[in-house]
Order: structure tokens, then C-alpha cells, then sequence
């Protein structure tokens, strides 16, 4: 295959292929075929003479040739956007403009902080609300324009409401550095600890399938705390010898910064995917497609990647 049979579906791809290193990842990410995805990785590996992705213990890390043109790529992509739109005048450092995010208390922490850091410098007048909503409120607010966006995993939130997927969730057990169980990996300690569970108070949020296998699992006598806030889960057991099993990608920045430590659960649970949701009404303002581009490019550097882990499924995570 020669360099000009690509097009912009390979490019997207592997945009997509180098932002989630993932194969599986990038398919999700375009609502295409698994298969296709391979293929073609197949091609574009075929047309610039290089593997691109290579496996790694932990998932698939960038050659130093796809480091290389990431940049491009990334500008390519966006220059054919605004082709498209026609909005080669949009110019964001004159927006003055307020955006409403819904999401949890961790999803407004990740959203808003990555957002104002990233596109303050670039649009002094944008500004940022979060809000969170119950499950049965997210479709009215997004139909309503009460919310641009809402951010997260909330399955049922499909018809006539536009997705795009950001990452992919994987849980982790948090604890302070001496707790048996970050030194052991085993079941039995596992089970034989205190725990502070975070609940979604029966909400379409997908932690609730965890939270289900959570209780199921736990002893109720061992279920010391239950709270509504994943960052409480999170801060009690920072200041307790309590375990909480929470969504490790977007937790372990801050986990790091509380000195705590992460570790395997000692038995699978379903990760999700996190998305953000928006309404068709939306779909094609100028503004608020940049506001999803950016989001979506910003948390590349603000979510923590896919850690190797030891045979005993320990991390630590380290300053």
C-alpha cells in the first residue's frame, strides 16, 4: 500500500490508535468493527514503513516515528474539521461564553480544573459551571440547554443524545501504605478488611454493576461506610485504615497526592467506558464543538495511563 491510498478514515484511526493505544480502544472510540480497526492498523503500518503501536508489558506504546508525527496528525484532523464547518473565522480567544458541565464530584473535579488550565491561556472568556444531576434529569437539562455537556458513564443516556468516548474506566483498591492488603494482593485480606463503599444511590451511573458486586462480596459487617461521593470514599480512607475500590484512572492522580496506594481488586470488576453526552441541538455550533475536541484532547495528559502491574498486583504511586 502506498502513502497516497491513505484518507482521512486512516488518519482518524490512527489519531484514535495513538491517543487510546489501544486497538479495542480506537474501534470504541470510531463505533467501528474490532476487526476493522486491525486492518487498519495493518494498512497505515503498511504505508509509512513503521509497526506505530508496539505491545508492552501493560497495553501498546507509540514507536518514536508515530511520537513523531502525532502532532500532524492532531493538526491535520483539526484543520478538515473547520474545512468542514466552515468555520476557518471561529476564533475562540473572543469567546465570552459560560459552559454548564454535569457530572459526579470526581467528573467535575477531572472536567473543570483540566479545562480551565488547557483553554484558559487560549480563551480568557469562557467560563465554567459544574452541576450534578440525577439520572432522570441529564436528557431534560441537555434538551433544555441547562447543560452542555454531561460527563460520564451513564448508559441509558442514548436516544437522541449525541456520545463521544473519552476513556476507558479500570477499577483499583486505595488504601494507605501499610494496609495488609496493598502488601499482600490477596483475597483473604481482602476480605478480612474494613471498607468505605462508594454508591450510586441507585442512579443509571455504571458503578452501580461494582457497587452491586461490592456488596454482594463484602461482609456487611465489614461495610464500615457508605457514601454518595466518590471523593469522601476516597478522603476517609486517606485519614482511616478503611480499603475503597473506586475507578482507578481518573483517582489516581489524586490518590497520589494523599499518599496513597493502589492495588488489583482480588477478583474482576467490569470497567466502563466514560463519555460525554451532548444534545443534536449542539451538534454543529462552532463553540461547542471545540469545546468537546478540547476536552477530549485535554484529558489525554490529565488521566492517568494503564500502570504495568507486579505479579502481586501492587502499585505504588509514587510523587
Amino acid at each position: 500500500m502506498e502513502i497516497d491510498d491513505l484518507d482521512f478514515r486512516h488518519i482518524r484511526l490512527l489519531d484514535a490508535l495513538l491517543r487510546k493505544r489501544s486497538v479495542s480502544g480506537a474501534a470504541r472510540h470510531l463505533d467501528i468493527p474490532q476487526p476493522t480497526a486491525s486492518h487498519g492498523l495493518a494498512r497505515l503500518r503498511d504505508a509509512l514503513n513503521d509497526r506505530l503501536l508496539v505491545r508492552v508489558r501493560g497495553g501498546m506504546e507509540p514507536t518514536p516515528k508515530a511520537r513523531a508525527i502525532a502532532k500532524e496528525v492532531d493538526q491535520l484532523l483539526r484543520l478538515r474539521q473547520r474545512l468542514v464547518e466552515g468555520g476557518l473565522d471561529f476564533d475562540s480567544t473572543a469567546l465570552d461564553r459560560e459552559f454548564v458541565i454535569a457530572a459526579s464530584d470526581i467528573g467535575q473535579l477531572m472536567a473543570l480544573s483540566t479545562l480551565y488550565e488547557v483553554l484558559h491561556p487560549e480563551a480568557p472568556g469562557v467560563r465554567f459551571r459544574g452541576t450534578t444531576l440525577d439520572a432522570d434529569e441529564m436528557r431534560r437539562a441537555l434538551e433544555s440547554g441547562e447543560a452542555d455537556l454531561v460527563l460520564g458513564p451513564y448508559p441509558e443516556l442514548v436516544a437522541g443524545i449525541h456520545a463521544q468516548s473519552l476513556y476507558e474506566e479500570r477499577y483499583r483498591c486505595f488504601a494507605r501504605p501499610d494496609h495488609p492488603y496493598v502488601k499482600s494482593g490477596t483475597e483473604a485480606d481482602f476480605l478480612d478488611a474494613h471498607h468505605v463503599v462508594a454508591s450510586t444511590r441507585g442512579l443509571a451511573h455504571a458503578h452501580r454493576v461494582a457497587e452491586r458486586a461490592l456488596i454482594e462480596t463484602i461482609d456487611p459487617a465489614h461495610r464500615y461506610i457508605i457514601t454518595g461521593s466518590f471523593l469522601v470514599a476516597l478522603l476517609t480512607a486517606r485519614r482511616t485504615n478503611l480499603i475503597v475500590t473506586l475507578p482507578g484512572r481518573i483517582l489516581e492522580p489524586l490518590a497520589r497526592e494523599l499518599g496513597l496506594v493502589c492495588a488489583e481488586p482480588p477478583f474482576e470488576l467490569a470497567g466502563f467506558d466514560v463519555k460525554q453526552y451532548w444534545h443534536a441541538r449542539n451538534h454543529q455550533d462552532p463553540a461547542h464543538r471545540w469545546l468537546r475536541q478540547s476536552l477530549y484532547r485535554a484529558l489525554d495528559g490529565a488521566i492517568a495511563p494503564r500502570p504495568a502491574m507486579p505479579s502481586h498486583g501492587v502499585v505504588a504511586l509514587k510523587t
